[in-house]
């Protein structure tokens, strides 16, 4: 790029300048802006992981405590032994770093007040000393006593050892609640430290124990089956540093809030010190700058609740934002700012050459635009010639835009406003309008292809053919419908025509098999009436020879045996041709001719063939009866010569409807694509003859799994007059 030599006194005169250093500086601004966003959103993530890890530390310290009240549930009677053994196989210094103690409190009553101090003092489970210092505390008398009897680990809380935690009002209150209510309740005090220097914050849970097999429905129940308390003693500091990242802490300041029970919290976002638990800026690990903040605006501060027990938690994070930038955030809104200055000047620069590039845009432009006048001349006239039109449709306007070969397909008028849909159903037969509007409308709604074919009217009343095909596509938020329209008129009739000479064919070779029949029927019985006769009076006459010539001329005797013999042959062999040109048993119905074919086919094969027919008689003329005897013929021959079948199964039965014949074998089967082979003739022969007689035919087949033919020749009245037809 080459820079006039006035360049930079104009650049910083120009509006150019002074539009770019205001940018850069909102731009700037943004950044910043982004930046704290950014931190805001990783600070976010830090607090979101610190929570669920102290929710997840917390839970499993309260599973400890309800393990230990499954232990006591699981047994009658839990021994002291027992339980310092379950203690010591926890290891929790080591496990559960956040307890300081297990403890059982079974309820005493006054009356038993004395009894039970002296079975504690003489349970030498543990120490064979006993526990002879051992006595209720506070002293005093009171109804009833909730005494921590089984305490673990004993060293450094031997001072609790006795203690009745329903002493105190709010204890007795806690634990009552506990007790009517079957949940976990939780309390929290200063407690010294076991080196007696430093005070920590301790929880105590306690969860209620029932007397199994009593009812536990109400809480007049409960109160019943009630019996005493295991409870847990928690180290609020060892608890919470162990639950959260170490890496997290260094930067981040944390407090916890103990509002109170459920039903009397105080209002959240309180900083009372009277109900912190805990501030990692005490802890002497702790790396947090102890001076006091600027600012709140410095910080960056997200506060979040949790349930323990009874006590609604709140935990205040909190981190200086000036920790949070981390390499390049830091610098990047002055980066940004020196960009945009920098930017500013590199479009100036440019704006000299963007004239130079605009003046040759136009022409571009222009000649574009001539490219895409001569593309839709060759769009239009390709679409006149494969006379396929096309339209748009806006279904919330109505308007429509048509190509010029609609308007030709159509024979419409072009006008300066554009088509509606109201004009394009208007040019669609009356017959076929309705659907192919509830097609569109269909194809608008679900978005699927519309492909159809209709007829369409012309102005001079002329009928088209027409197919159409639409789609819906988007324009930005605007959903339109896209078609296609062909005039098919000549294939319409081509089709029409090929599927008429079809029909003819089929008529055809329909009339051929009736003639050839009627020939067969013929040829048979002039082999019946006239050879037939021949030969009969020709044994006559032979015969009577033979019992001339028995004595006188035995040698010829033999010879006119000989010929008897012969003619004995040659009726069976007339016999046979009479029976394949047309079978005798045709005339005693379908039924016998069926039955008679089928006991051929098991005397000249050998193969097992099951016949099942209705007991009712067929009535069926001699066309349609003959045609399926020459279909159950020729497919027990198929059987015989490709099947290598063992069993046939013949089923001849009128489904109300339907005469059906199904022929079923065990054979090697069909493969598929043999049956489309062009020698293949038997099969197309069986089809043409059932569809000559308005049936269907089905061939269910796979290679070695048989083959089922399935013959359905329709008996309505409208066939019936069909089949009268055919046999005329």
């Amino acid at each position: 790029m080459r820079l006039r030599r006035n360049f930079f006194k104009t650049f910083f005169t120009s509006t150019t300048w002074w539009l770019g250093l205001t940018i850069s500086l909102i731009l700037s601004q943004f950044a910043a802006q982004m930046v704290e966003e950014k931190n805001k959103i990783q600070f976010d993530f830090q607090t979101n992981n610190a929570r669920l890890a102290i929710e997840a530390r917390i839970h499993s310290h309260v599973e400890v405590l309800r393990a230990t009240r499954a232990m006591f549930h699981a047994s009658d009677n839990v021994t002291r032994q027992a339980f310092h053994s379950y203690v010591t196989d926890l290891d929790l210094p080591n496990s559960f770093p956040g307890i300081t103690r297990l403890s059982f409190a079974p309820l005493v009553l006054d009356r038993d007040k004395a009894a039970f101090e002296s079975s504690v003092r003489s349970d030498r489970s543990i120490d064979t000393n006993g526990s002879p210092e051992f006595v209720i505390k506070p002293a005093g008398s009171r109804p009833e006593y909730h005494v921590l009897t089984y305490l673990e680990p004993m060293a450094g809380n031997r001072a609790h050892f006795g203690f009745d935690l329903a002493s105190h009002p709010r204890g007795e209150e806690a634990l009552a609640l506990s007790r009517d209510s079957g949940e976990l309740i939780s309390s929290y005090k200063p407690m010294l430290n076991i080196d007696g220097q430093q005070n920590h914050t301790a929880l105590t849970l306690q969860m209620p124990l029932y007397r199994q097999g009593m009812p536990l429905n109400t809480a007049s129940e409960r109160h019943a089956a009630f019996y005493g308390s295991v409870g847990a003693g928690f180290d609020i500091s060892k608890l919470m540093l162990d639950a959260i990242d170490k890496n997290t802490l260094p930067g981040m300041r944390l407090k916890l809030y103990d509002l109170g029970r459920n039903d009397e919290y105080v209002p959240t976002g309180t900083s009372d010190p009277g109900y912190l638990l805990f501030d990692n800026i005490a802890m002497p690990e702790s790396r947090l700058d102890r001076s006091p903040a600027v600012s709140v605006k410095d910080f960056f501060i997200k506060r979040t609740s949790m349930t323990v027990g009874s006590h609604m938690w709140e935990i205040e994070f909190s981190t200086p934002k000036n920790t949070m930038l981390i390499g390049i955030d830091a610098y990047f809104p002055w980066l940004l700012l020196a960009g945009g200055v920098l930017g500013s000047l590199l479009v100036y620069g440019n704006y000299d050459s963007l004239l130079t590039a605009r003046r040759h845009a136009m022409e571009l432009a222009n000649d574009m635009t001539k490219d895409l006048r001569a593309s839709k001349a060759d769009l239009a006239e390709a679409q006149h010639m494969a006379m396929l039109g096309s339209w748009l449709l806006d279904p919330d306007t109505g308007s429509m835009t048509w190509s010029d070969e609609t308007y030709r397909i159509f024979r419409a008028v072009s006008v300066a406003n554009n088509p509606g849909y109201a004009d394009f159903l208007a040019h669609i037969d009356e017959h076929d309008r309705e659907r192919i509007q509830q097609g569109l409308e269909s194809s608008i709604r679900t978005g699927f292809e519309f492909n159809t074919e209709h007829r369409i009217v012309r102005p001079d009343g002329s009928i088209r053919w027409v197919q159409m095909i639409t789609r819906s596509s988007n324009i930005g938020p605007k959903r339109l419908l896209r078609g296609t329209i062909m005039d098919i008129t000549d294939r319409r009739h081509n089709l029409e025509a090929l599927k008429r000479s079809q029909e003819l064919l089929r008529e055809l070779t329909a009339h051929q098999d009736r003639i050839k029949e009627v020939e067969r029927k013929r040829i048979a019985r002039e082999i019946h009436d006239e050879l037939g006769q021949t030969l009969l009076a020709l044994r006559l006459d032979v015969a009577m020879l033979d019992i001339r010539t028995a004595e006188s001329h035995p040698k010829l005797n033999d010879r006119v045996r000989g010929m008897l013999q012969h003619i004995d042959a040659t009726v069976k062999s007339v016999r046979a041709i009479i029976n394949n040109l047309r079978p005798a048993v045709l005339d005693l119905g379908l039924s016998a001719a069926v039955e008679w074919q089928v006991n051929q086919f098991r005397r000249r094969s050998a193969i097992a063939c099951e016949l099942v027919m209705d007991s009712n008689e067929f009535t069926l003329s001699d066309a349609p009866a003959t045609t399926l005897f020459r279909i159950l013929q020729e497919s027990l021959a198929n059987v015989i010569r490709h099947a290598n079948a063992t069993e046939v199964r013949v089923d001849l039965y009128d489904d109300g409807s339907n005469l059906v014949m199904k022929i079923t074998d065990n054979g090697i089967g069909i493969d598929p694509d043999d049956r489309n082979k062009a020698d293949s003739f038997g099969l197309v022969g069986i089809e043409e003859r059932v569809l000559a007689l308005g049936g269907k035919f089905r061939i269910d087949s796979a290679p070695a799994l048989g083959t089922t033919l399935t013959i359905f020749i329709p008996l309505q009245q409208s066939i019936r007059a069909k089949l009268k037809m055919f046999e005329e």
